[in-house]
């Protein structure tokens, strides 16, 4: 639910996302393009600098390793890195709202980088052992999991009802998290032009 409030948001806000890195990845390529045609054609680029994309995989590739030396040299784990998460989020809020963000809004996205870094390895290597977000393997496995339902007359193991109820649960949430996201945006628009770049 998290991920998708915040990933919601920073679709919105910023034009990318600091919880998932793949949509990250796939928007650097179109706006490389679009930086390097419109250079050439001496004009602007209406997506965000490429430079962005870069350096938001980074800040996020920073977050891990930042994690995982915390766990190995210091045996943190997941109750030393929740409360760390938690002030991450709030300081970049008050950071964000306050006269003192130096940064353009959407350069504000590589503070929140890192510290999904921290969450995603957190619950990756000692959580649930899976990303806290829906990804397409969730959404295939819901897909094999009906049709297995459906072809096998409602029989299957524990561990495939396992799988398909965790599917479920995380499509579910995402998806609430998204929509909770963006009502939030919508129902807040002096707060979204205070954050217009």
């Amino acid at each position: 639910f998290v991920n998708g409030w915040v990933d919601a948001l920073c679709l919105i806000r910023y034009k990318a996302l600091s919880t998932m890195m793949v949509g990250n990845m796939l928007a650097f390529g179109p706006a490389m393009v679009s930086f390097v045609t419109a250079e050439q054609a001496g004009t602007t680029s209406s997506l965000p600098n490429p430079l962005f994309y870069v350096l938001l995989l980074l800040h996020f590739m920073l977050g891990v390793s930042t994690c995982r030396i915390l766990e190995r040299r210091y045996g943190w784990s997941g109750k030393h890195f929740a409360p760390l998460v938690m002030a991450w989020i709030v300081l970049h809020d008050l950071l964000e709202s306050s006269s003192y963000d130096f940064l353009p809004k959407r350069w504000s996205a590589l503070r929140l980088a890192p510290v999904f870094g921290f969450q995603n390895s957190m619950t990756l290597k000692k959580g649930f052992g899976t990303l806290p977000w829906c990804t397409t393997s969730y959404v295939t496995t819901m897909a094999f999991g009906s049709t297995d339902l459906v072809l096998d007359r409602c029989s299957m193991t524990v561990q495939e009802w396992r799988k398909l109820v965790t599917a479920f649960i995380m499509f579910t949430f995402m998806i609430l998290g998204t929509v909770g996201g963006a009502a939030y945006n919508a129902l807040a628009p002096e707060r979204v032009q205070e954050l217009e770049i």
